[in-house]
């Protein structure tokens, strides 16, 4: 079972119910995370994920036309050695310094390709060591501060727009980290170009809705005074 934790609409899954209700049920738990939210939401091992997995573009790496990005794959022991790829595990060397090594790759990647789980041919070392070195310089404490600043903004931002008239929220009693959903009283592609003449990337339109809701997200970068741009450009927009 799959579960993206939060979901494509920016809401918190009740994933530790789900996982407990795929164990009893003989099956393996897969949650999608976003690895931002680690600093404030339980992770993926702890509400009981066999397999984590996640894009590693917000860590540090540019939006790039779509690419190249990371992949980051989480797993428990007893499914590492069916993962793909190659582990790296840190170790000491002569001189007692720490250094990174090569612990476990399948050698059906050497010599026996067609039984592989994978095969390694095209390099994201760019990408990755990016992701380290962002992740290095936050620490435990400033992914916290991360997190936070997020989940404020983006609740900050949600009550300034549903207190204009034709606006609410798609899932109102839905918990959000820092996307959330709006329902409009135009609709949402009119909205989202208006918006952008004023400077200003709304969201995206959701498609799979009525065309009026639009999925909104909100990260640390943003200022309480383009909060307030924000809402007051939207409030014109639909007056």
């Amino acid at each position: 079972m799959v579960v993206q934790h939060p979901n494509f609409h920016g809401a918190l899954e009740p994933a530790r119910e789900l996982f407990a209700a795929a164990r009893e049920a003989g099956a393996r738990a897969i949650q999608v995370f976003d690895p931002l939210s680690l600093g404030v939401l339980a992770p993926p091992g702890e509400l009981g994920a066999d397999i984590a997995v996640a894009e590693g573009q917000p860590l540090g790496n540019h939006l790039n036309y779509g690419g190249p990005y990371l992949g980051v794959i989480a797993a428990r022991m007893q499914d590492v050695r069916r993962m793909p790829g190659r582990i790296v595990g840190e170790t000491l060397d002569v001189d007692g310094r720490v250094g990174y090594v090569l612990t476990l790759q399948a050698r059906e990647q050497h010599i026996r390709r067609e039984k592989a789980t994978s095969n390694i041919c095209t390099n994201q070392t760019l990408m990755a060591v990016a992701a380290s070195v962002y992740l290095a310089w936050l620490g435990p404490g400033g992914l916290e501060e991360l997190g936070r600043q997020c989940a404020a903004n983006a609740h900050v931002l949600a009550e300034l727009l549903t207190a204009i008239d034709g606006v609410e929220l798609l899932f109102p009693e839905a918990p959000f980290f820092k996307e959330f959903a709006l329902r409009l009283a135009r609709p949402a592609v009119e909205v989202r170009d208006a918006m952008i003449e004023r400077g200003i990337l709304a969201g995206v339109p959701l498609p799979d809705t009525d065309g009026h809701a639009l999925l909104v997200a909100v990260t640390e970068r943003r200022s309480p005074g383009e909060l307030d741009a924000f809402a007051d450009a939207l409030a014109e927009v639909l007056s």
